[in-house]
């Protein structure tokens, strides 16, 4: 009977000791105190409830910005800070209400490692955006997509990073302001320099930002690094993930107006090699990805068709029988035989992409693997 209040009354000691060497103690007694309470707070649920109730959180969270510990005490408290976080609500308030986000700035650019900690625990405390606590997201998203896109950061700290910002597109609200802090652009070049896993997170949350709202589609159609960007996922053919994704996105930015899309968007995929890319992919992609690229390469069709017809159209109008001699009669026939040629070739791949799959509903296409509907 004595062994377990034994038991107990060390552990009491150890929670007293390390609130007092957290608050009072040289740099080198803090870094172990915070190992200290990283430990506690593993060992058990109970106590980890109980620490912040003991004042541990505030100087935690003080000794991230602290230069006088060195990058061992910084990283030794973020990762307290971490464990205190797992798994309970309250815990994380705490966290917030002791000031970590406005800490945030004073983070960046930090030892990997740190960053890497920060990452995880930025990760658990952007849960409470699904919560009624009102989380700042204009304090979380700087550390965030200045992770994203610093050079030299690995994959497993730009992942919980991706992570909280899904997280934290959830709500309306907060996806307005992750469009607006410049993470659009940030993911854009990112899907390019990274790993399929992290390329496979990175546009899966693309695709969702861009169908959440329009300043979400807006943002992803009129940045720079778009068109490559999709073109890349594409013809990523290791990834059955990417290329579903990517597929994905480019059905959210081209559906609008029968697939018309936004126009310069299209031109540069097409000068990128999009549709070659895109062919492969109905031929040779996952069922959901060849259904996707098939359903795009209809609207590229459509376009072509169009574009021919507006050509050729005021020629004939304009008397294209008088105009035999200056080679007018001719340019229609050279328009005739293109319109021939592209719509043969694709009914025939059309037709082996998609069998007898009914193309008429986009909504159908892409309700198995996103609960987002493509816009209206």
């Amino acid at each position: 009977m004595g062994a377990p209040a034994d038991d107990c009354a060390c552990a009491a000691a150890t929670v007293r000791a390390a609130v007092r060497r957290l608050s009072f103690g040289a740099p080198e007694e803090r870094r172990e105190a915070a190992g200290d309470v990283a430990a506690l707070a593993r060992s058990d649920e109970r106590t980890k409830r109980l620490l912040p109730e003991l004042g541990v959180v505030p100087p935690l969270v003080a000794m991230l910005a602290d230069a006088r510990g060195g990058e061992g005490a910084r990283q030794a408290a973020a990762g307290a800070l971490l464990e205190l976080a797992r798994g309970t609500h309250r815990n994380k308030v705490h966290i917030v209400n002791a000031g970590l986000l406005e800490k945030l700035p004073q983070l960046m650019d930090k030892d990997i490692a740190i960053s890497h900690q920060l990452a995880l625990l930025l990760q658990s405390i952007s849960s409470l955006a699904n919560t009624d606590f009102p989380l700042s997201a204009s304090e979380l998203l700087p550390f965030l997509v200045a992770t994203l896109g610093a050079d030299g950061v690995p994959a497993d700290t730009k992942l919980p990073c991706l992570a909280a910002l899904r997280t934290l597109s959830t709500k309306l609200e907060h996806a307005r302001d992750v469009v607006s802090s410049g993470a659009v652009h940030a993911l854009l070049s990112l899907s390019l320099d990274v790993d399929g896993k992290t390329a496979e997170a990175v546009l899966s949350l693309l695709g969702e930002l861009a169908a959440a709202s329009a300043a979400g589609r807006k943002a992803v159609e009129e940045d720079a690094a778009a068109p490559r960007a999709l073109l890349e996922a594409m013809t990523r053919h290791e990834s059955v993930r990417c290329q579903e994704h990517a597929t994905y996105l480019a059905m959210v930015l081209l559906a609008h107006g029968n697939g018309s899309g936004s126009p310069a968007l299209r031109r540069e995929m097409r000068r990128l090699g999009a549709v070659q890319a895109l062919l492969e992919v109905s031929l040779l992609g996952s069922p959901l990805a060849q259904r996707r690229a098939a359903k795009i390469l209809q609207w590229f069709k459509d376009e072509g068709q169009s574009r021919i017809r507006a050509h050729s159209g005021p020629r004939f109008m304009e008397g294209a029988s008088c105009r035999d001699d200056d080679g007018g009669g001719r340019g229609d026939t050279v328009d005739k035989i293109v319109k021939q040629s592209l719509d043969r070739n694709m009914k025939s791949i059309l037709r082996r992409a998609t069998a007898s799959v009914d193309l008429t509903n986009v909504k159908l296409l892409v309700a198995s693997s996103s609960s987002k509907s493509l816009p209206c």
